[in-house]
């Protein structure tokens, strides 16, 4: 009986881990071209949340690089969920980046989806 406890006990073990692992987060670099405010909830990205388009040159130019999120609490993807304060600060911050021109690093979760870190920086 003990053994087979101690197998049980290794196969949750497994189950635990390989459920809570996650790609590793990745950097993206760019420029801000657009950056969408919605309070719309949605399953994915959460109850209201910021999509920042990014490019690989300013004023909308160059290529399109992705689409990434801040994501609002209840989100289902992985990342961290900001608060609706923190959301609208980084989305003004984000609609300024895009009108200046301002170079952007972000880190994204693995996936690609939620912004982890932002960093604006003069070019």
């Amino acid at each position: 009986m003990k053994r087979a406890s101690i197998i049980v006990s290794m196969v949750m073990m497994s189950v635990g881990f390989a459920s809570t692992a996650q790609a590793a987060p990745i950097t993206v670099n760019g420029y801000v071209c657009a950056a969408t405010y919605t309070r719309q909830p949605n399953v994915t990205y959460g109850q209201g949340y910021v999509i920042v388009q990014v490019n690989t040159a300013a004023n909308c130019t160059g290529s399109f690089v992705g689409n990434y999120f801040y994501l609002g609490s209840g989100a289902s993807s992985a990342g961290y969920q900001y608060s609706e304060a923190e959301r609208l600060s980084l989305f003004e911050r984000a609609t300024q980046a895009a009108t200046q021109g301002t170079r952007i690093t972000l880190y994204v979760e693995g996936a690609g989806i939620g912004i982890l870190d932002t960093t604006y920086r003069g070019n």
